[in-house]
Parts: C-alpha cells; structure tokens; sequence
C-alpha cells in the first residue's frame, strides 16, 4: 500500500471515531435525551366510560369516549369523542361533547376542544336547553362550565348567543360575558 493510501486509512479512521464521540455525546446530553419514564404511556384506555365519585358515593361525573391516553410523566390525558355527564342541585343532566379533552391532573379542570354541545335535560321543559360553543373549560370539582368563545343557546323561550360564559351547575345562573343577543318567544 502506498503512503496517500495509508494516510488516507488513517484520516478515515480518526473521522469515524470523533463522528462516534460526538454522536454519543450529544445523544447523553440530558436536556435532549428524555427518560424512558417521560415518554411512557402510562396506561391506554378504548371505548372506555369513567365514573368519578364523591367520597360519599355518589357521581361527580361520568365520562365515557373513543380514546384516553395517559402520560405518566405529567399525569395529564388526552381524551377523544369525549361525552362527559353531571348532575346540577335540581338533578337535572348535562351532557357535554366534543372532539377532544385535556385533562393536566387528576381532578383538574377538563378542557374540552373544538366544537363543545351542552345539552341540559330535566323533569322541567322549561329547564331544558342546548348550547354551542367552543374550547369549553369543565370543573368537575367546582362543578364550573366557562369558555371565551362564542355560544349559543337554545330553549324553549328562545335563543341567545354572545361571546364567552360562566356559569356553576349548582346555581340557576348563566352569566354571558358580551355581545349578548337575544331572540325571545311570546309565552302562548
């Protein structure tokens, strides 16, 4: 072998090894490299339904969907074509909708994304109602609906819409942060 061809060997060799170095190194660099622990999926739910109870017993919620994933690093999950179901203080149900959730803890505030459908059914008509809206924040522990977004409300007196809302399941009180306008029907 001539000189340039083993000069040539040796060049390639010591390239291959800083490559290898450098490569590993970076790799072990710990703000790059996550933990085996913080990329696991801690537990997958398909075509799943909840019940998360008071202390007592009774239900705080029930939450059914297609999908939850949970990451074990965070504690937060995911939840798709969630349905979620809770009573008000008269025992009247709401059901409420939507394509996707967030939840970031245990017994957090779910927030529901997308398109959101409210739908409050009690033993009074005139009680019942079906909202719209989007990017919905539910507290199950507080027992809170509240979005920025635009809604729209639907009952048998008539319709609303405006932009954002508040309101407890514990209170009869609906509270529209702007633009409100309301189309009303005449009682017969």
């Amino acid at each position: 072998m001539n000189r340039s061809g083993l000069f040539f060997l040796i060049f390639a060799i010591l390239i291959a090894v800083t490559i290898t170095w450098l490569n590993s190194t970076w790799l072990s660099y710990k703000g790059f490299v996550l933990s085996t622990k913080d990329r696991q999926v801690d537990y997958y739910l398909s075509d799943f339904t909840l019940l998360n109870t008071y202390p007592d017993g009774q239900m705080r919620y029930f939450l059914k969907g297609t999908h939850l994933v949970h990451q074990q690093s965070t504690n937060a999950s995911q939840i798709f074509r969630p349905v979620i179901q809770a009573r008000d203080e008269d025992n009247g149900m709401f059901t409420i909708s939507a394509k996707k959730a967030q939840q970031d803890m245990k017994d957090g505030p779910i927030l529901l994304l997308g398109v959101v459908d409210i739908d409050k059914q009690s033993g009074k008509i005139a009680e019942n109602f079906k909202m719209f809206t989007s990017d919905l924040t539910y507290n199950p522990v507080k027992k809170e609906l509240s979005s920025n977004e635009k809604i729209t409300l639907t009952s048998e007196f008539g319709n609303m819409q405006g932009v954002g809302f508040s309101t407890s399941l514990d209170e009869q009180e609906l509270r529209i942060h702007k633009n409100v306008q309301a189309t009303l029907i005449p009682a017969k």
